[in-house]
């Protein structure tokens, strides 16, 4: 199948018009015309590399792609032994940040609900990455940690009395922390994000609202699997590729 085709469906499919991001969406790395072998990852890295270059892949897609708003122009380091790689072995690259957080089906958001058993009742804040939802039935906090633990694998982070009822909640995945003050004014008993900063601690404390950090990496793993399974089923030979990461 055509690159271009490829590219052009994500792009229609991920609505990346929609959003102001701090990256570009899409194709970053230009490779081979034709692509049918694709692996997948949440972020790019020299193994991501290294395993698509030994399959034979000509494209990579991830969420977390190679360049930023604020990274250096330059291409030196790590980031040429990257870039060099890949135009090497006529890779394409192609990444999706904030269209794949909040994508309506394929989403990070939306799939880590389906995962926790979250109802979703709708979305707020910048650009809607605030999502709300609720639990079928409430359980205490210490409870939802051990459930979440047990959905991915991952002990998180929390902050809050084991014993406090969790029964609405707000999550935004990744490294949205800032966003808590927005959750607490929600009302809502439970905040999840991928990430943890200095004060949380106090502002949990003081709200009473529970802050769980399910890591950045592991609340943005189920996206890019589902886009996955998005593109085996449209006859794309898609492999995600779990390099797991602690933070």
């Amino acid at each position: 199948m055509s690159r271009d085709k490829l590219v052009y469906d994500l792009n229609d499919l991920l609505k990346i018009s929609l959003f102001k991001d701090y990256c570009p969406n899409g194709l970053q790395i230009e490779g081979a015309s034709e692509v049918q072998q694709i692996i997948t990852g949440v972020s790019l890295n020299q193994e991501l590399i290294d395993y698509a270059i030994a399959k034979e892949a000509t494209a990579i897609i991830v969420h977390h792609g190679i360049f930023w708003n604020k990274s250096s122009y330059e291409l030196t380091g790590i980031k040429y032994q990257r870039v060099a790689k890949i135009i090497k072995n006529d890779i394409n690259l192609l990444a999706y940040h904030l269209p794949l957080d909040n994508h309506a089906e394929f989403g990070n958001n939306v799939q880590l609900a389906k995962l926790l058993g979250i109802t979703i009742c709708g979305q707020s804040g910048e650009q809607g990455l605030l999502w709300q939802g609720k639990l079928a039935q409430a359980m205490p906090l210490g409870e939802f940690v051990q459930f979440y633990q047990q959905q991915t694998g991952h002990l998180p982070s929390f902050f809050g009395e084991q014993e406090q009822s969790i029964s609405t909640l707000a999550w935004c995945t990744g490294g949205a922390d800032g966003m808590f003050a927005d959750a607490i004014s929600l009302g809502v008993d439970c905040f999840i994000s991928g990430e943890i900063s200095e004060p949380v601690m106090h502002l949990a404390k003081e709200s009473g609202v529970a802050y769980i950090s399910g890591g950045h990496y592991v609340t943005e793993r189920y996206g890019i699997i589902a886009l996955t399974d998005y593109l085996n089923s449209m006859g794309y030979d898609a492999e995600f590729i779990e390099l797991y990461n602690p933070i």
